[in-house]
């Protein structure tokens, strides 16, 4: 699906979080912060981009946020028996 998308929550920094770009011609998509040029622009690749690097205002993207299940697979597979 997305490569190497990786998603840590509440964490500050803004390096190596997934972000979903939500205005302009890459809308919709998933990337990784690969650098922070300063604290409005961000270079991103990985994901939806694979090795193009692109770059972005703070203003057109939100950090991903998503919250992982801490439940081994055999556990699920005895809740859904």
């Amino acid at each position: 699906m997305h490569p190497q998308v990786t998603f840590i929550y509440n964490d500050p920094d803004f390096l190596g979080q997934t972000i979903f770009v939500k205005r302009g011609k890459h809308q919709g998509k998933l990337g990784i912060v690969k650098r922070v040029l300063n604290s409005e622009t961000f270079e991103v690749s990985g994901g939806d981009f694979g090795a193009e690097a692109v770059r972005f205002q703070r203003k057109e993207f939100l950090v991903y946020r998503y919250r992982k299940l801490k439940m081994r697979a055999d556990k699920l597979r005895q809740h859904a028996s």
